[in-house]
This record gives C-alpha cells, structure tokens and sequence, in this order.
C-alpha cells in the first residue's frame, strides 16, 4: 500500500496476469525457470498479500495509516467515521477508504495464515525451486483450508489473479492440465531413448 500524493487514500497492488504465470508453469514443466519472471510474480504476489492483510485488518477495525504505517482503531458501526493518524495527521473518512478496496477482491478472511506463511517464505528463499513451491502453493490454497465451513469455500487465487471466480477456477485447471502435458510428453522422450539405448546395447 502506498499513499497518493494527489488524494490521501491508499492504493493498493494488482493481482498477477494470468498470461505471466501461464508462461511460467510452461517453462518450469520443460525444466527450466525464468528467474526474472519468477520474481517479478512472486513480487508482486508478496505486495498483494501484504494489502489483503491490511484491508482485512481495516474491515476488522484495525486501520493501517495510508502515510506512516500507524495503526488506527476505528469503530465498526459508524460507517463514515473520520479517521485520523495521532502520529502524522493522515485523516480519511472511512466510506471514502472502504470503496478503495471494495469489489477488488482484497478483503480475504480465512486465508491469513496461508498469506503469512508465503511472505515469511518468500523473505527467505534463496533458490528458485523454493520459490516457485511458494507461489503454487500459495495460488492453490482455498479459504476454507483454514475454516470448518468448506460450503463457501473459494480459491485464494481469485485474490491473486486476474479474472473472475469462474476464469480463475478454469486457469487453474488448465495450469494442472498443462503441467501434465508436457510431463507426459518429457516422459515420453526419456522412455523412448532409454528404449533406443537398450536396443543398440
């Protein structure tokens, strides 16, 4: 999240392209990782996290100052409130800052745990397999993994990705059904030489 210079209202960060990720499983299905592509995704995954942890605060209570960071208490049942910053004197009020993140698939309760395990991860990982465990793991993971009720459970990747539930739920398949592909097709190939290495034998 950053603060606008010319509103004092936050933005936040986008979700990942699908055509990047599309592009990335392809390339690690053939064994090799753009690591330039890679970062650029897992980056970018990273900054949405951290804004999905801010606005779930936000819709908790728990503003996070657009300017300094501080958080600000605010209360839940009055709709516009004022909200002011005691260190910077930020100040917005709140129906102005709830339709910032409204319908932009940033508020994402049940998946906290799963978003904080990826960003310490992401923190600390040096290889690029590491990395990209991260990122499929974390575009897998559903919201009702971490509750009871897994009636309403939905993908965490339609706060990740571009696209709506339904465009999400169908690259998901595809990136599986790709992946497959071409694992057959690599084990296609091996079998075929060893075949041909143990019929010159």
């Amino acid at each position: 999240m950053t603060g606008s210079r010319f509103a004092d209202l936050p933005r936040w960060a986008p979700r990942v392209r699908p055509e990047k990720l599309r592009r990335l499983y392809r390339d690690e299905a053939r064994g090799i990782l753009d690591e330039s592509l890679l970062d650029d995704i897992g980056t970018t995954l990273f900054c949405r996290c951290r804004d999905i942890l801010i606005v779930s605060d936000a819709a908790e209570g728990r503003v996070r100052c657009a300017r300094c960071g501080e958080v600000i208490a605010r209360h839940r049942d009055v709709p516009n409130a004022q909200i002011a910053c005691p260190v910077c004197g930020w100040s917005v009020i709140w129906s102005d800052y709830l339709k910032t993140y409204r319908h932009h698939e940033l508020y994402a309760r049940g998946i906290e745990d799963a978003i904080r395990e990826f960003m310490t991860g992401w923190e600390r990982a040096r290889s690029p397999r590491e990395k990209m465990r991260l990122i499929d793991r974390l575009i897998h993971v559903w919201h009702w993994e971490t509750r009871r009720d897994k009636q309403t459970g939905r993908p965490a990747a339609v706060n990740l990705i571009e696209g709506s539930r339904r465009q999400v739920l169908a690259f998901l398949d595809e990136l599986g059904s790709e992946n497959l592909r071409q694992y057959r097709k690599i084990s296609g190939r091996t079998a075929r030489r060893l075949t041909t290495r143990h019929a010159s034998d």
